[in-house]
């Protein structure tokens, strides 16, 4: 990621992904899904550091 983060940004890319590639993987999904709507709200947000973790969480097994 770079320095200049934007969870709009990470949306917008988020939901170019699910548009263009079939998702098959259940936890690839839920992270696509979940960051699609990262900029829906405050609440939903997350900082650079959190979404890193967020990932590594779903994704890394």
């Amino acid at each position: 990621m770079q320095d200049n983060y934007d969870p709009s940004k990470v949306a917008r890319f988020a939901l170019e992904f699910y548009l263009d590639h079939p998702i098959e993987d259940e936890s690839l999904a839920y992270v696509v899904d979940y960051l699609r709507g990262i900029d829906a709200g405050p609440e939903f947000e997350l900082t650079r550091e959190e979404l890193k973790e967020f990932m590594k969480e779903n994704l890394i097994k």
